[in-house]
């Protein structure tokens, strides 16, 4: 019976439902063939979210913050991310992100970090 309680108590641990060593939170972004391109498109997370992009396709992409492109500081760039890799920026401050494919400009989403408790809901 004692190893039925350990193995539950893992298991709870895992899912999230005791806190401990549950794994952080995270948000999951996917590249796509048609617009709109990012799913979601405009994306939130709180603060300390790892925000992961992952790439279906069958060609290279990129995530790139606009201020790399402009005379903002650059937050996040990817470099190509070949078919069915990721990406994973571990966390960012709160603030508006937008961002775009350096190789296909038309393909371009918006990630919003908010403070813990403030978060708006995902289209």
């Amino acid at each position: 019976m004692r190893w039925f309680t350990i193995a539950l108590t893992a298991w709870l641990l895992m899912v999230g439902v005791l806190p401990g060593l549950a794994s952080p939170s995270r948000l999951r972004i996917t590249i796509e063939s048609e617009s709109p391109y990012f799913q979601p498109a405009v994306a939130t997370a709180t603060a300390g979210t790892a925000i992961r992009w992952e790439n279906p396709t069958p060609v290279h992409h990129t995530i790139t913050h606009d201020g790399c492109i402009s005379e903002g500081p650059c937050a996040f760039d990817s470099g190509s991310i070949a078919p069915d890799e990721t990406y994973t920026v571990p966390s960012l401050p709160p603030g508006n992100y937008s961002y775009h494919c350096r190789l296909h400009p038309i393909m371009r989403g918006v990630l919003t970090v908010s403070d813990a408790g403030n978060v708006p809901a995902q289209t």
